[in-house]
């Protein structure tokens, strides 16, 4: 019987299977024609105005033709009718929301962090109210049916990944674990069976390397949305897991670090006004932390300020650059750019932030100095994680002689750099970027490892 394993990261999702007619291998199934990797399909879900549901990279492909550029035009529309219940009284009242009414499509990217965001129940999308559950649902229904495509069968079994935590908080940890279970009971699968992520990382690298009994090793996987840790042991029924350990930071996060840290001041952050001597709204900046919150700043309210400090304050280029992002709508190209120089900075020593279009004209340099600099607390965060999951494996640093290192986030040299630290014994090895989970699910679900 064939044993199916999906990733479904934040940034990119693999599906793998085990097939014991064929001598018990384990291969990745393509999942999207339209990716440079087809077995790697980036996690991203499109929703156009005329119902059009796309996912992977044909969803990045049509928002940047359709989006990109384009004017963003802000209109308060009536939503609905809210009735309020009071222990005396029920208020009844019209609900509005200020809506882009020139928006061709939605894009939807890192889902999966949302699941623990208890503000976030649902959306409106073109008049189709959408639980984030059903969102992810949506999703996850594409990884099935590409799977499906690909073995010329019906999936009725699954193993699915999940990060060790999804918050620090308890309640909105076990709120998500719940919205997981619930989006993957909405793709009408029958059995779906949930693993956390790291220890399907060791049951594939264990299987893979063969190692010696006894062996005690950790997986360091760190992707888009969370660092997941798993402490391991290996024996003659493949592995024993000592202790697991997370926590809420990733590759978005550490994007987020750099335009803090770089960015935002090319966009006015710390102008002043002229007459009075004091700062732009703080609320401002902050909502350039993601390209999702950006857009939030077309609100009329909003927009005004902005206005006004280009006209009034002592950084007019800088606030009309500002504008400019916000109102073409260039709040996802700017973290492209972003992640770009975020990716070569894993190999070269510097590398260049580039956005020139309408009043943008950025080309800015960051060192690879610079931007451990700006994630310090990151590194350190990590290296804390790593070094309390060992204790609570009942082992100490010195006892661990191989660190397993996959997720693109990953591969960051200060992260590699604070394992060495804190385990000075052992060993790194980078395992299958972007695939080694679902490969460990796979085998988890066959039973091997």
């Amino acid at each position: 019987m064939l044993s199916i394993g999906i990733d479904f990261g934040t940034s990119n999702s693999s599906v793998a299977v085990y097939d014991p007619a064929a001598g018990g291998s384990v291969r990745l199934l393509p999942l999207d024609p339209h990716a440079a990797d087809a077995r790697v399909m980036r996690s991203l879900l499109y929703i156009s105005r005329d119902g059009e549901i796309v996912a992977g990279q044909r969803a990045l492909d049509l928002y940047t033709e359709q989006n990109t550029g384009r004017e963003v035009i802000m209109e308060r529309r009536y939503i609905a009718e809210l009735k309020m219940v009071f222990s005396d009284m029920t208020v009844v009242k019209d609900a509005y929301a200020m809506i882009d009414v020139n928006e061709p499509g939605r894009l939807f990217q890192s889902l999966k962090r949302f699941l623990a965001v208890t503000s976030f129940e649902k959306t409106t999308v073109f008049g189709t109210e959408y639980r984030l559950e059903e969102l992810v649902a949506t999703l996850a229904r594409h990884m099935v049916r590409a799977a499906e495509n690909a073995l010329g069968q019906k999936v009725t079994t699954l193993v699915v990944g999940r990060p060790v935590s999804f918050s620090e908080e308890p309640d909105k940890d076990e709120v998500a674990r719940t919205r997981l279970s619930e989006a993957w009971r909405l793709t009408g699968v029958e059995h779906v069976t949930f693993m956390e992520e790291p220890v399907a990382a060791a049951h594939h690298y264990a299987a893979e390397a063969g190692l010696a009994e006894d062996t005690r090793f950790l997986v360091f996987d760190f992707g888009g949305g969370t660092l997941d840790i798993t402490v391991a042991r290996a024996d003659a029924a493949g592995i024993a897991v000592l202790a697991t350990g997370g926590v809420p930071i990733g590759g978005d996060l550490l994007d987020s670090r750099i335009m803090e840290s770089r960015i935002a001041p090319l966009f006015g952050r710390g102008a002043r006004y002229l007459a009075q001597d004091l700062p732009v709204p703080a609320h401002i900046f902050a909502r350039l932390r993601s390209w999702q919150t950006i857009v939030e700043l077309n609100r009329p309210d909003r927009l005004e300020i902005i206005r006004d400090a280009v006209r009034l304050t002592d950084s007019p280029r800088q606030l009309a650059a500002l504008e400019s992002l916000v109102t073409r709508n260039r709040g996802l190209e700017l973290f492209r750019a972003i992640e770009r120089a975020k990716i070569a900075l894993s190999t070269d020593e510097a590398a260049e932030v580039r956005l020139r279009a309408d009043a943008i004209d950025i080309a800015e340099q960051l060192t690879r100095a610079e931007f451990e600099a700006a994630i310090s607390v990151q590194v350190n965060e990590a290296r804390q994680c790593v070094l309390d999951t060992v204790a609570r494996a009942g082992c100490a640093a010195s006892d661990i002689g191989l660190v397993i290192t996959t997720g693109g986030s990953s591969l960051i040299p200060a992260f590699r750099q604070a394992l060495r630290d804190a385990l000075p014994r052992a060993e790194l090895t980078a395992a299958g970027t972007f695939t080694s989970v679902a490969a460990g699910l796979a085998l988890a679900g066959a039973g091997e490892g």
